[in-house]
């Protein structure tokens, strides 16, 4: 007789009823085929769980093949301050003299940081000179309406150690010239691999999730308790191509190691730095070592790093590298989530690829369900960043945001949120009116 693991078949079935999930604790393990009971029974009526779970595994026995769709969609309004855009031009480099001999253009504030949606989209690219760029959003500082992405995931045992699951998001958008704005993104492939019969050792192979700190645990917006991503999620949270181990080790899983070797870094797509399809021949090697100590609440400490040749560039000797801790709490009602990162690339000025000081970034936020319904959000954060392409442009960034958000569970398959994002600098540079509210209508299937 066949037979899978209640771990793998709770898997199967939650994908497809638990992604909008009320007041849970975190999930203090990484995705695979172990599902946290708690987690698992705060978002699922358990009854239909277990409904699902003997329906699989009376399929498993009759040997045919079983897969698992869900998926979810997330539609959302917006109103961002100014023009929409994060940034200004440094004119006749007024402010930053110094590098009037060094870049053409000198830009002051963050692209990204008037996010609207999970995805990380912002309200507006703005209208940097000297670049032709997809600007998704396209506002000009104009509240709106998005459909900010319709995800259709799908999983399947193989045999009784393996699972494939994979996850496409449709993105509607504005076309122009008579073509179609409208675009898909394959975001993850993959093939999961429990060798031992402890299934405590996980082999992932195909377009995986990254291994660098938290954050890439609940990136996407039915997982995510908000609704935008952290100032540094640009650099940790891209899937990749690749193939990543992880183990668990000790009573309780108490030390955790994972490890990747992928085509790029783990940057987000739409950033400077992402190639999904390598450029060179070296790759990009990843690790994160994490323990839970023992006290009387749940907590978690990671350190985790990348290293390996920079993304764009058909040269090997220009490395990319990213550092830091991370933490994971949960007491109570309330989460705590908390990582710092710092990182460099050299850049390659005879390829158009550009360079990165990451002097450092970081975050903290805090978590909790009031009642089982009514959850609130609180983050602050910042980023040090100097991003530079060759002699011709530079962005400047000395940025802090606050956020708070409400987060409402209608029911199982239905969450609204709301956030307000108040995007500051420091230093020398100028405010930028660039703060943004948004919500988001999550309805998962």
């Amino acid at each position: 007789m066949v037979k899978m693991t209640s771990g793998a078949l709770a898997l199967l079935v939650v994908g497809a009823l638990a992604p909008a999930a009320a007041a849970q604790p975190l999930d203090l393990q990484e995705p695979g085929l172990a599902v946290d009971e708690e987690a698992g029974a705060a978002a699922v009526d358990p009854g239909l769980l277990e409904d699902r779970i003997r329906q699989t595994e009376e399929l498993v026995r009759n040997q045919r093949p079983s897969v698992v769709f869900g998926g979810y969609l997330d539609f959302g309004f917006f109103a961002p301050q100014g023009n929409g855009a994060g940034y200004v031009q440094d004119y006749a480099h007024q402010i930053f003299p110094e590098y009037r001999d060094r870049f053409g253009w000198v830009f002051l504030g963050d692209i990204l940081a008037p996010a609207v949606n999970s995805r990380g989209e912002v309200a507006d690219l703005g209208d940097a000179p000297g670049v032709d760029r997809y600007d998704s959003i396209n506002s000009r500082g104009s509240p709106g309406f998005v459909l900010s992405e319709l995800n259709l995931s799908l999983r399947s045992a193989l045999g009784t150690s393996a699972l494939i699951s994979a996850s496409l998001d449709f993105t509607p958008r504005t076309g122009s010239n008579f073509s179609l704005g409208d675009v898909f993104d394959v975001d993850i492939a993959q093939v999961e691999w429990l060798p031992t019969e402890s299934q405590r050792t996980s082999i992932f192979v195909g377009k995986i999730e990254s291994v660098l700190g938290i954050e890439y645990r609940d990136r996407k917006s039915d997982r995510r308790f908000g609704i935008t991503p952290s100032l540094i999620a640009r650099y940790t949270t891209g899937p990749a191509l690749g193939f990543k181990v992880r183990s668990k080790l000790g009573a309780g899983d108490w030390l955790v190691l994972a490890a990747a070797a992928t085509n790029g870094s783990n940057t987000t797509e739409q950033f400077h730095f992402y190639d999904e399809l390598d450029s060179n021949a070296g790759k990009t090697l990843s690790g994160r070592a994490s323990v839970r100590l023992p006290v009387d609440f749940s907590l978690e400490l990671g350190l985790s790093g990348s290293y390996g040749p920079q993304d764009r560039t058909t040269a090997n000797d220009h490395p990319m590298w990213f550092v830091g801790p991370d933490l994971l709490a949960h007491a109570g009602p309330c989460d705590v989530k908390a990582q710092w990162l710092t990182g460099r690339s050299a850049g390659d000025p005879a390829q158009d690829v550009y360079g990165l000081r990451l002097h450092g970034g970081g975050y903290l936020e805090v978590d909790t369900m009031a009642t089982p319904s009514f959850g609130l959000l609180g983050r602050l954060e910042y980023r040090d960043a100097l991003v530079w392409l060759a002699t011709d442009r530079a962005y400047i960034t000395r940025s802090w945001r606050a956020t708070v958000g409400v987060r409402w569970v209608m029911s199982a398959r239905a969450v609204v949120k709301a956030e307000v994002l108040h995007n500051g600098e420091y230093g020398r540079l100028p405010q930028v009116r660039n703060d943004v509210f948004t919500s988001s209508l999550v309805l998962s299937y």
